[in-house]
């Protein structure tokens, strides 16, 4: 599924008619290699960081070049975001409104349209934003092209952690699961019934594709029974809103986040992908309580845990790529399966 020029120009214009930035003059789709990893942008001139996050394939993510006119250049942009469905599950965004106020996210309100009149998804669109696309690039290149110092790195850290402490204990939930747009008939308040139910289907979906997972179906089973058993997921009391999140600073001037979609949920701070070992580093740790955070690995159970959800990161990353050859990110999720139930065999749960 891709937009157009002519889509982006609808969009634009049914929702930012009224903005002297509303003319489209060009349209490029954000490529994320590390699909999986936060991929953060910064502005060449000024070191301002950006977070643009497309967690799968099914995400889609497009960078709107705008102008005051066809005859001027193009000063500003908007990033639009959608999610290919791949269930008869209702895509929702994962945005809150709270998230303004109960965190220090420098993003402007974006607009979430469900209608699909233009495009056949539902859609997030942020507002027009004085940066021009052609100055961005991706934070991973800037640290290999050392662009930024040490300091600066750090920095990215503290303030990663600071707005992920913000955001997991400022944007909360009554119940567990999927945002959407209204509470579900039958609201879930066990985030262990949650995850079991996120997570039983992927590894009934793995046997049956004959997948190696590094340990046996039925004992991986017993694995997880014991868990179970045990109480392993059963310690979230507060669902939390799973989103990656960014900063400002004189040096390091975050000027922008742009929502996902596809996987947020409400549900264990944990399970924030940010937290896939051997993250975080001490920094992020340290901005992460600095923002509200509180320590999320303190007891060895709580590793444990956190191998149960690099096995569910893992599945999703490689059912979302079924049919596609083996790449690097693919090879990454067999490992990381193989990794992990084998550690799972002796890993603690009490």
């Amino acid at each position: 599924m891709t937009i157009t020029l002519e889509d982006a120009q609808k969009v634009i214009s049914k929702t930012f008619s009224n903005t002297q930035y509303s003319r489209v003059i060009a349209i490029s789709e954000v490529q994320n290699k590390d699909s999986y990893r936060l991929v953060s942008v910064i502005r060449r001139e000024k070191l301002d960081v950006h977070g643009i996050r497309s967690r799968t394939r099914n995400n889609k993510t497009y960078i709107l070049d705008l102008a005051s006119s066809a005859e001027c250049p193009p000063t500003h942009t908007s990033f639009i975001t959608f999610t290919i469905s791949v269930s008869t599950e209702e895509p929702t965004p994962a945005y809150h409104p709270t998230l303004s106020k109960q965190t220090s996210i420098p993003i402007g309100q974006p607009l979430l349209d469900t209608s699909t009149s233009i495009i056949p998804y539902p859609y997030l669109l942020t507002p027009p934003q004085p940066i021009q696309s052609s100055s961005i690039i991706p934070l991973s290149l800037a640290r290999s092209q050392n662009l930024l110092t040490d300091p600066q790195k750090v920095f990215i850290d503290l303030t990663i952690g600071q707005l992920l402490g913000q955001l997991h204990s400022g944007v909360q939930n009554d119940w567990f699961g999927r945002p959407t747009t209204s509470q579900p008939e039958e609201p879930s308040y066990s985030w262990g019934q949650t995850f079991i139910e996120l997570l039983e289907p992927l590894l009934e979906r793995a046997h049956e594709a004959e997948i190696d997972l590094g340990t046996p179906y039925e004992e991986l089973q017993r694995f997880l029974s014991r868990a179970i058993a045990f109480s392993l997921f059963d310690d979230v009391d507060v669902p939390s809103l799973i989103w990656f999140t960014g900063e400002s600073d004189p040096a390091i001037q975050v000027g922008a986040i742009l929502p996902n979609l596809g996987h947020a949920l409400w549900g264990d701070r944990l399970l924030e992908t940010f937290f896939l070992p051997p993250a975080p580093s001490e920094a992020v740790k340290e901005g992460y309580v600095g923002g509200g955070g509180e320590p999320l690995l303190t007891f060895p159970r709580q590793k444990t845990k956190r191998l149960w959800y690099t096995v569910f990161l893992a599945l999703v990353v490689l059912f979302e790529r079924d049919g596609l050859q083996v790449d690097e990110t693919k090879s990454w999720a067999l490992g990381t399966l193989k990794h992990c139930t084998k550690a799972l065999k002796d890993a603690p749960i009490f």
